[in-house]
């Protein structure tokens, strides 16, 4: 039952951390940010966000990151207002580099079938 609650409750605050960026979040070090997925634990009391950011840039990440890491009182808040929580999940921005090391295995078969040829 904790495991359904839980997956429910990532599907919802992705969600509304999707709207948030879509809609209220005006900082420019935010606007190319995409979420990944989220991990909420079995009590709700933690959500990791993985975020992928779309340009491969690592000074821009690295103000992403610093944004988010800033914003988090903010994205809290509105997680448990919106998702009508009890207690707010600690919430935790994470990159996530599964992308990016898709794009570099995708490329490696690339060269390979080069090679074959």
């Amino acid at each position: 039952m904790a495991e359904y609650r839980a997956a429910r409750a990532s599907q919802r605050i992705q969600q509304e951390i999707s709207l948030l960026f879509e809609r209220e979040v005006s900082d420019p070090r935010l606007t190319s940010v995409n979420i990944t997925r989220v991990e909420v634990s079995g009590d709700l009391r933690y959500a990791k966000i993985f975020v992928a950011p779309i340009r491969d840039d690592a000074d821009a990440t690295r103000a992403m990151m610093s944004a988010l890491d800033r914003a988090t009182g903010f994205f809290r808040r509105r997680i448990a207002t919106s998702l009508d929580l009890r207690v707010a999940p600690e919430v935790r921005f994470l990159v996530d580099r599964s992308i990016e090391k898709g794009e570099r295995f995708l490329r490696a078969l690339e060269e390979i079938r080069k090679d074959e040829r």
